[in-house]
Parts: structure tokens; C-alpha cells; sequence
């Protein structure tokens, strides 16, 4: 413990490299990355039930839109991604990562058709699928006249997050609380919060951060999901289901199914609106009764170029940011935190796509 004289008292100050602020995917896999280059930090989280972290269905799905297009450096982000989670399994005994193949019902004959087209595109073969189902879904689910299969992946995102939160918390290195931006002193080459120094700051904080007075620049254009939690008797299956929306296999007949987006009422509170959209497309899906046993809120952390931000605030050194990962974290988030820590550590650049400095005015 290091003494130091501010504020007219004496504080005793636990001296790490790094303050991480807050503790979802992007927080706790900078934190990953940190251990691995033998990093000490502190994490400062809120433990909001309704982030969106904790409610994600945590999908890797590497074709999207009506249009079937790849998604953004997915060649890069999916086998980093698997390697990373797997590497976290190993780690720490968990099942978080599994290879799945989600069903993509068409919904006109022109989508059956644009989907046959880009199954003959150079560098698809290895996302989209024309093969016939193993599990006979018509008992359960409506026709709709055609489907195809996406090659993707789901990640435990809950099970990550909740275990490190204990592991953390067990070894002192995650405190729950609030982060209060007043309290933060910038020096040079340093910061001090209350009775922690670090090299750096770095706010992990979602959609959080458009209260944070340090990324005022950051153009949030963020949406509000809502999602069910809900239970289908005797119906298991091996898929990701999509039509409008995901019906995601949890544990035995248990199923995630959402999302709906919401731009005016951010709030994470779940509303009646948003209740009867879910309740009209998941009765568009299922053929069978099913029970809604929880009905969540919460706010995407999407920017307005619709890329992640990370890296150094221009004028501040000491601060530094990992948001914006929108409703892509789960395959984002591995690759990009390794490349910021790398950046942190002296290795490489923070790519022009992707760098807090792209909001700044020259």
C-alpha cells in the first residue's frame, strides 16, 4: 500500500496497471487479454441485471440481413472468437462455446431465391448450407415455405459473465459499485479513483458511456431489445431457429426468442409494446403452446458506423475506451480486445475503422 496526500486526507492506494469500468463481455474479455499479458487490474461494475450483456442470447451469426451478406471481417472475428472462448473453457472448466446451425425460415420466394444465388458465392461455402434438416421441425414449427442453414455459433454469455464476476470478486479484484466520473483525477501518466492508481482508465461501459463526460463525441444511435425467456414443452432441438426473429435453445425445452428493436424509449425496462411484438412473431413461429416465463429489457451499445471504438482519448491519455460492440459482441469482442491490450502493451496500432480518434474534429 502506497500513502498519498490529496484532498486535505490521507488515502492509501492500491496501485494496478489498469481500471477496468464495467464488467460486461467487453470488460471481461479486456480483462482476459490483461491477465494473459500479466496485467494487473481492478474492475469497478454496477452488476446491472438488465445490461445487455446479461440478457444476450450471445449469437454468432455470420450471415445477416434479408440480403444474406457476411458480416463485417467475420473471416477474422469467427475463428478468433471460437479460439478465445475455447481457450476461456479450458481455462476455467466451462461450456461456452458451441458450434450451431441455425435454420433460416424464408419468408417470400424471392429470399429462397437470393439465398440459392449466394450459395454459389467464392468465400460462402463455408456459412451457408442448402443440406435437409436431421430433426423434423413441422410438428412445432409453421411452414414457411423454405429454409436455409447458416453455419454459426452460440456463447454462454451469462456463464462467463456470472463466473467471473465470483472470480474477480474472490480475489479482490472486482468491486460492485457505481463509477462516479467526479471522483476520477487524471495526472500524468496515471489516474487516481478514491483509493486505486493505475496507468489507465478504461471505460467498458456500453451504452452507459452517453453519460460519461469524457466520450460526449461518441454518436450512439443505440436501440432498446426486448426478449422472452420461454418454455416449449417437449420440444428440444439441435438448431437456432430464425424467421423475424431467434428462437434459441437454452437447456432442455427452455428458449431464448427476441429481439425487437426500440430507438425512442431507452430504458431497460421492459414495456407492453414491446410484449405484444414479441408475442405476435413467436406465434408467427410456433405451431405448438409455450409458456413466457421472463420477459427482459436492454440497451445495444451501437454507434452510428455501426463499429466498435476503442483505444485513447486524444486529449487524455489516461483514458481509454472498448464500446459499441451493438448486437454483434460475442464474435466481436475476442478479436478487438486482443488488438487493444497488444495496443496497451506497446504492439501495433489501433486500426482508423475502429479508433475513439475517429470522432474527434480536426
Amino acid at each position: 500500500m502506497y500513502p498519498l496526500y490529496f484532498k486535505n486526507k490521507i488515502q492509501y492506494l492500491k496501485k494496478v496497471d489498469y481500471i477496468i469500468v464495467g464488467q460486461g463481455i467487453a470488460g471481461t474479455l479486456i480483462a482476459w487479454f490483461l491477465a494473459q499479458a500479466n496485467k494487473t487490474f481492478i474492475i469497478l461494475d454496477d452488476d446491472h441485471q438488465r445490461s445487455s450483456t446479461k440478457i444476450a442470447a450471445g449469437i454468432i451469426n455470420p450471415i445477416t440481413g434479408r440480403r444474406f451478406v457476411k458480416s463485417w471481417k467475420i473471416e477474422e472475428l469467427l475463428p478468433f472468437a471460437k479460439q478465445t472462448y475455447k481457450a476461456i473453457e479450458q481455462a476455467t472448466q466451462l461450456a461456452l462455446f458451441k458450434e450451431y446451425e441455425i435454420v433460416r425460415f424464408f419468408q417470400t420466394n424471392a429470399e429462397g431465391n437470393n439465398w440459392l444465388g449466394k450459395t454459389t458465392y467464392e468465400g460462402y461455402e463455408a456459412y451457408l448450407s442448402t443440406k435437409a434438416l436431421t430433426q423434423d421441425l413441422t410438428p412445432y414449427i409453421k411452414d414457411t415455405g423454405g429454409y436455409g442453414i447458416v453455419n454459426g455459433a452460440q456463447v454462454a454469455v451469462g456463464t462467463l459473465i456470472r463466473f467471473y464476476q465470483k472470480y474477480y470478486t474472490e480475489k479482490d479484484q472486482l468491486r460492485k459499485e457505481n463509477f462516479e466520473y467526479k471522483q476520477l483525477e487524471i495526472g500524468q501518466g496515471q489516474v487516481n479513483y478514491k483509493d486505486i492508481q493505475a496507468q489507465k482508465v478504461i471505460f467498458c461501459e456500453g451504452y452507459s458511456a452517453s453519460h460519461n463526460p469524457w466520450m460526449q463525441q461518441l454518436p450512439f444511435e443505440s436501440a432498446k431489445g426486448e426478449a422472452f425467456i420461454v418454455r416449449i414443452p417437449n420440444f428440444k432441438t439441435a438448431y437456432i431457429i430464425k424467421k423475424t426473429q431467434f428462437l434459441v435453445p437454452l437447456e432442455e425445452d427452455i428458449f431464448w426468442f427476441g429481439s425487437n428493436y426500440e430507438w425512442d424509449d431507452l430504458t431497460d425496462e421492459p414495456t407492453e409494446i414491446g410484449k405484444a411484438y414479441l408475442l405476435e412473431r413467436i406465434e408467427e413461429i410456433l405451431k405448438v403452446p409455450y409458456e413466457v416465463l421472463e420477459h427482459v429489457a436492454a440497451v445495444r451499445p451501437v454507434l452510428k458506423d455501426r463499429r466498435p471504438v476503442m483505444g485513447l482519448h486524444p486529449q487524455h491519455p489516461e483514458i481509454g475506451i472498448f464500446n459499441g460492440l451493438g448486437t454483434k459482441g460475442t464474435s466481436i469482442a475476442p478479436y478487438w480486445a486482443a488488438k487493444y491490450v497488444q495496443f496497451l502493451d506497446g504492439n501495433g496500432d489501433i486500426e482508423a475503422e475502429v479508433d475513439f480518434k475517429r470522432f474527434f474534429t480536426h
